[in-house]
């Protein structure tokens, strides 16, 4: 099966379908779980696990590895850490696991996925939803944390005297993708970490990246995940 035709499946609104896609998700990111057990420490599979179940969590257990591997190097940094795209918060749990002291600001509508555009086939307005009040209570024995709440970037203006170790955009289409480029790129720290999901998958992802990126000195580094 290409790339295409998996991702038109992945993306279907008809429940058939997508039991059907998740009843082959469990098994193989069970697998990968048991996998990662053997290669890293047994506290950050453990945690993976564990957020994985709660959330019934969609992104795959060596997506959620890259994530922490880049919070743990971006720890050690200045600046403050930020996602772009929370959903369910799986990956707002992990990153606030492990970012220390650090102020983790997180930017969502908390009704969904905006209008999207024509590049963006397969998406519904509203798509991935998660209430702000739901988000809170499951991220609510972590401190330093700040929630926004609308369309970014007209939610960022508190943010933009700030400055970024690691930054994670998950919003799966091109116009937001590309207002989160517009707006972290410049209040990055020096080796500061900008880490996108989506970029071989989606095509509205990779032509915000590509134009992005086109008069740039930094070269965009795909990751096999």
């Amino acid at each position: 099966m290409n790339k295409d035709a998996f991702k038109k499946i992945a993306l279907s609104t008809n429940p058939i379908v997508r039991g059907i896609t998740n009843a082959l998700r469990f098994p193989l990111r069970y697998a990968l779980f048991l996998l990662l057990k053997f290669r890293k420490e047994a506290a950050l599979p453990k945690l993976i696990h564990t957020i994985q179940h709660e959330r019934d969590f969609m992104m795959w257990p060596d997506e959620m590895t890259q994530i922490a591997c880049c919070m743990q190097y971006a720890a050690a940094l200045d600046g403050d850490v930020a996602e772009v795209g929370v959903s369910s918060a799986g990956s707002a749990k992990l990153i606030a696991e492990l970012k220390g002291e650090k102020m983790l600001h997180l930017f969502d509508t908390y009704e969904g996925l905006p209008e999207p555009g024509n590049i963006d086939k397969g998406f519904l307005k509203q798509q991935y939803a998660c209430s702000l009040e739901s988000v809170k209570t499951y991220l609510s024995n972590y401190h330093n944390v700040v929630f926004y709440k609308g369309l970014f970037p007209s939610t960022a203006v508190p943010a933009q005297d700030m400055t970024f170790a690691f930054v994670h955009l998950d919003v799966d289409l091109y116009q937001s993708t590309l207002d989160g480029l517009k707006f972290f790129y410049p209040r990055l720290v020096s080796r500061g970490i900008l880490l996108s999901h989506d970029y071989s998958t989606f095509p509205g992802v990779r032509k915000a990246f590509d134009e992005f990126f086109s008069d740039k000195q930094e070269r965009i580094v795909e990751l096999a995940t």
